[in-house]
């Protein structure tokens, strides 16, 4: 089974290139970014490419017999601060390369493209005890805050336009709606309150210690991506990827509890949301087997110590 992994340099898309690997696939990786060495996995190509420029994306599925793809390329960190401004390179890829994504697979007759979403695309949902969501819950992207609002927003076109693909041609695009994906190469909230301390650093949050946190662990996430790619079936368009949701204090606590000299702030005014998820269909579907936060957390700490030459703990 030869797949192609586009964003394969990415802390997400390595990790899958692994798990495709061990499992006796042909993954082939595709990024703009380069690989660095230590990521490489041995045997697999590597095509550096601009999945916003047709040719390129068409390339690599025709030369390499691509069969099946994974799509976790985008530009994410930098798009959720409201200082970015490079917006023209973020359509060219959010929209413009997800775009070409979907089209270079119809024509390339690619039977099944995995397709990363995020759970932002439910907007404000959820918040409530009793309000769950599920894949049939509407769409309401986050708005209102330039960084999340405008990734959402972009989400959620690349969502209607995988349906739109789904309804009129003959190729299954399923989207995995994720929440916020902690692990080594994640340079967004859990770089500063765990990767940071894991290095003898001062941690920081920016959301406050009793807020609770929709996360799901990059090991998690990939090895759900690379069910769905390997499985004989996938039988809906939509799943959530979702794990547990600690709150701040609970994910500084497993943090001092491994490294007791650790310090994190937070930032208490912050305003910040947490959905409640149904994660069962991806479960049960797909056997889909979770850590729990505290393995999470501990995994991303041990990760970034061993990365920096220093002794694991716990």
């Amino acid at each position: 089974m030869k797949i192609l992994v586009m964003g394969g340099s990415g802390y997400v898309g390595r990790n899958v290139v692994r798990m495709l690997t061990a499992q006796g696939a042909e993954p082939v990786s595709f990024d703009a970014a380069p690989l660095r060495p230590e990521h490489a996995s041995p045997g697999v190509p590597f095509v550096r490419g601009d999945m916003a420029n047709m040719d390129e994306v068409m390339k690599a599925l025709v030369e390499h017999d691509i069969q099946r793809m994974v799509v976790v390329a985008y530009i994410v960190a930098p798009l959720l601060s409201p200082d970015y401004r490079d917006l023209v390179a973020a359509a060219r890829v959010n929209v413009l390369g997800v775009a070409n994504v979907f089209e270079a697979a119809r024509l390339a007759r690619v039977g099944r493209v995995i397709y990363a979403s995020t759970i932002g695309v439910f907007g404000h949902r959820g918040t409530e005890p009793n309000d769950v969501v599920t894949e049939s819950t509407p769409m309401s992207p986050v708005h209102g805050a330039p960084g999340p609002g405008l990734y959402s927003l972009m989400k959620a076109v690349n969502n209607q336009m995988a349906a739109r693909y789904e309804e009129l041609y003959d190729i299954r695009i399923a989207k995995v709606h994720s929440a916020a994906v902690i692990g080594v190469g994640n340079t967004a909230f859990s770089r500063r309150m765990i990767q940071l301390p894991a290095l003898g650093q001062p941690g920081f949050a920016n959301f406050p210690s009793n807020a609770p946190r929709n996360i799901v662990g990059v090991a998690d996430i990939s090895q759900l991506y690379t069910k769905m790619a390997l499985a004989d079936e996938v039988r809906h368009s939509d799943y959530l990827g979702t794990g547990p949701t600690p709150t701040g204090q609970e994910i500084a606590d497993v943090v001092t509890k491994y490294l007791p000299d650790a310090t994190i702030t937070f930032a208490e005014d912050a305003d910040v949301h947490a959905w409640n998820f149904d994660n069962s269909r991806a479960v049960n579907e797909f056997n889909w087997q979770l850590q729990t936060a505290e393995e999470m957390v501990l995994s991303e700490i041990n990760d970034t110590r061993i990365e920096a030459g220093l002794e694991p703990v716990g």
